[in-house]
């Protein structure tokens, strides 16, 4: 896959950004390949960057205690890392390249530098990651719920005393 001109397309929380705009942000950042099963982030290690996906698939996962769970798939036009990018701190999960593909990552501090630059371009850019955060809390919120639910009903249908013969 080779870079020819590279450039953000008008995709996920930048489809509202003018050319100039978006071209100006892709200035600020850089833009990579990634193979099947290349990790952009690590989990336990901190990174300071957020990403866009331009082509491709991601899988971010997790893994405790010996298991590896999904949690999620990034597809062309999803932001990844902004949790790090309010946060900084260690990654949560891991994020693996399941396809070749092609993605934009910006730092924080040129992130900010940015959106001085250009605060009206940057509050729809920090919009949009807000909204991702969200979306993103609930997803998380009713799963856990989800699984609380169901954690209730094994323990109800186990722990009940048999039902007394008459």
């Amino acid at each position: 896959m080779a870079l020819n001109e590279p450039f953000l397309p008008p995709a996920g929380i930048i489809a509202n950004l003018s050319k100039e705009d978006r071209d100006m942000l892709s200035s600020y950042g850089t833009f990579h390949l990634a193979n099947p099963g290349t990790a952009i982030i690590d989990q336990g290690k901190p990174h300071g960057k957020l990403f866009f996906t331009i082509s491709g698939t991601f899988h971010a996962r997790r893994s405790d205690a010996g298991s590896d769970i999904l949690l999620g798939r990034i597809n062309p036009g999803d932001w990844i890392g902004e949790v790090d990018i309010f946060d900084p701190s260690s990654a949560v999960c891991s994020v693996v390249a399941m396809e070749p593909s092609q993605y934009w990552v910006i730092t924080r501090e040129s992130l900010e530098e940015y959106i001085n630059n250009s605060p009206a371009a940057g509050t729809i850019i920090l919009i949009g990651l807000a909204s991702t955060l969200g979306r993103r809390v609930r997803d998380i919120t009713r799963k856990l719920s989800e699984q609380t639910e169901l954690s209730k009903i094994r323990e109800s249908l186990f722990n009940e005393p048999p039902p007394s013969e008459t």
